[in-house]
C-alpha cells in the first residue's frame, strides 16, 4: 500500500510531466542552458505560438487552409468552386483546452484558378486573424495576415504544396524569466509546404522568419532564423546559432 507520501510524490511527478510536454519545445534554450539572451527566448516564444494550433498559428491556419480544399471537393475532382470567381466569408473562431485558448475574428478570401479546360490547378488562400492567445508562458493580444497558393490539387497527388507569405504582428506578455513586455511582428516566407489531403497535417516543408521586436523601454531588436518542418508534429526552428524544437 502506497504511503501518503508516495501518492504526494506520484501526483507531483505526473504534473510534471504534462507541464513538462506543454513546454518541450524550449529544451534547447531554458533547460539546457544556451548562451541565448532573454531577448532571444522571448522571440523564440512568440515564433513558437505563432506557429502552434493551440494559439491558432501557422499549423492551424495550413490544416484550415487543407480542410477548406477538401470541403470544396478540390482532391476529388468533383468541385463546387466555379474557376476565376473570388469567394469571401468571415466568422469567429475559439478554443480552451488546459492552459491554452485562442479567440478571434477571421476573414477568408478564395479563387479557384484553372487550366483551359476548366481543371483546377491552384487555390488562392488568403486570410486576416485578429484576436487573443493565452498559454502557459506568453498572452498576446495580436493580428495576422496570410497569403497563400495552395497546388498539387490532383487526385494523384498525396498532398497538397502550399507556397506564401504570413505575417503576424501585435503586443505580447511574457509569463517567465523577467515577463517582459513587447511589441513584435513576424514575417514568414513559406517555400513548398507538403499538406496531407488526408489529415490536413503539415508533412514537410521550409520557410523563414524575421522578428521585429519593441520592447516596453522603446529598445528594439531583431532575429531571422528558418524554420524545417519535420513531419512528425514538430518543426525546427535555428535562431542567432541556437536551435530549437517546436511542436506544431
Amino acid at each position: 500500500m502506497e504511503t501518503k507520501d508516495q501518492i504526494t510524490r506520484n501526483i507531483s511527478l505526473a504534473a510534471l510531466v504534462v507541464f513538462g510536454s506543454a513546454i518541450f519545445y524550449s529544451c534547447s534554450s531554458d533547460e539546457n542552458g544556451t548562451s541565448a539572451s532573454s531577448q532571444e527566448k522571448d522571440a523564440v516564444d512568440a515564433i513558437t505560438y505563432s506557429l502552434q494550433s493551440d494559439s491558432n498559428g501557422l499549423a492551424k491556419s495550413v490544416e484550415s487552409a487543407s480542410m477548406y480544399a477538401a470541403d470544396e471537393n478540390l482532391y476529388a475532382r468533383a468541385v463546387t468552386l466555379e474557376c476565376g470567381v473570388p469567394y469571401s466569408a468571415s466568422y469567429d473562431e475559439a478554443w480552451e483546452g488546459t492552459n491554452y485558448s485562442y479567440d478571434y475574428s477571421i476573414s477568408r478570401n478564395t479563387e479557384l484558378s484553372c487550366t483551359a479546360e476548366d481543371t483546377p490547378s491552384s487555390l488562392s488562400y488568403n486570410a486576416s486573424h485578429d484576436g487573443v492567445y493565452d498559454t502557459p508562458r506568453m498572452s498576446s493580444d495580436d493580428a495576422a495576415a496570410l497569403q497563400w497558393t495552395l497546388a498539387g490539387l490532383d487526385a494523384t497527388s498525396q498532398n497538397a504544396t502550399l507556397d506564401g507569405s504570413y505575417v503576424r504582428n501585435g503586443s505580447q506578455v511574457s509569463k517567465v524569466r523577467e515577463q517582459n513586455t513587447f511589441k513584435s511582428t513576424l514575417t514568414y516566407d513559406l517555400t513548398a509546404i507538403n499538406v496531407s489531403k488526408t489529415n490536413h497535417q503539415i508533412v514537410s516543408g521550409s520557410a523563414s522568419v524575421a522578428f521585429a521586436g519593441v520592447s516596453s523601454n522603446g529598445n528594439s531588436y531583431n532575429y531571422n532564423g528558418t524554420i524545417t518542418f519535420n513531419g512528425n508534429g514538430t518543426a525546427t526552428l535555428v535562431i542567432n546559432g541556437n536551435t530549437y524544437t517546436i511542436n506544431l
